[in-house]
């Protein structure tokens, strides 16, 4: 019996143990850094056919602008996603970038990252005024 639990905890802990490139897709999606694009029958009973294990695949960005434009972007040119099996992770070409309206393009999350990070009270008429500001630029930028 206690070699039968043996095999039954080493199985366990290896069926239970992330690889590295789980982790650290863990990690982008705890940072809001990824693209759920859909999911496939990674492993299935040979002779029965039937699926045991799905996989979820997504497309992760250096950071949440990448994102954002990504999301939002494709949509305006057209582009997807792929499948859960063949994603399409890729950037956008030049022409597709040049299409782009970026004042189309909700960049609340990316404003309230960036304000976070300069420590500015949102509740004080200062923090108001620096984000309205910040807001007028990035939209008056890309208007041009």
């Amino acid at each position: 019996y206690s070699l039968a639990i043996a095999v039954a905890l080493q199985l366990s802990a290896e069926l239970l143990s992330c690889e590295e490139a789980e982790k650290l897709l863990a990690m982008h999606r705890e940072a809001n850094l990824c693209v759920p694009v859909g999911s496939f029958c990674s492993r299935r009973v040979p002779i029965i056919r039937t699926c045991i294990e799905q996989t979820q695949s997504y497309c992760c960005f250096n950071s949440r602008l990448a994102r954002i434009i990504n999301e939002q972007g494709r949509g305006q040119v057209g582009k997807g996603w792929g499948s859960g099996k063949r994603p399409d992770c890729s950037g956008f070409t030049p022409e597709e970038f040049e299409q782009i309206d970026f004042s189309r393009i909700d960049l609340s999350e990316f404003i309230a990252e960036v304000m976070a990070s300069v420590r500015v009270p949102m509740d004080s008429a200062i923090g108001e005024n620096v984000q309205s500001t910040v807001q007028q630029r990035v939209e008056s930028y890309y208007r041009r």
